[in-house]
């Protein structure tokens, strides 16, 4: 995660759908802590500040994706680098199914889903 947030390349997808819409943002004060990209059926991007790991902000942020997106679609999508432990074990205690590898260049990537009969 460390190489996309520094590269720039997250600073320019999140540039990206701030022009389309689905950023939400979570703010303490006058500072983003936490945000994430909604697009289509799935949570496209979700960061929190490494300051604010651990305290909530994290289940809050897929909470809301989750509803706003369970209100629309039957199952919902979110994918994440398997080398990134914290984020795999953080979907799957959310209750998320891991499914297959995802093929492509970069770094090795799984795909997340729920469902709206998961309750």
């Amino acid at each position: 995660m460390d190489w996309f947030v520094g590269s720039g390349a997250s600073d320019a997808h999140v540039r990206n759908h701030l022009e389309r819409g689905g950023v939400h943002c979570l703010r303490r004060g006058d500072r983003i802590v936490g945000l994430s990209i909604l697009d289509g059926p799935t949570v496209d991007l979700m960061m929190v500040d490494p300051e604010h790991h651990g305290s909530g902000l994290g289940r809050f942020l897929l909470r809301h994706a989750e509803e706003t997106l369970l209100a629309r679609y039957a199952t919902v999508r979110l994918e994440t680098f398997t080398a990134n432990t914290t984020a795999v074990a953080f979907y799957e205690a959310c209750g998320w199914h891991r499914g297959e590898p995802l093929e492509g260049e970069g770094p090795d990537r799984v795909e997340y889903t729920r469902s709206r009969t998961e309750g």
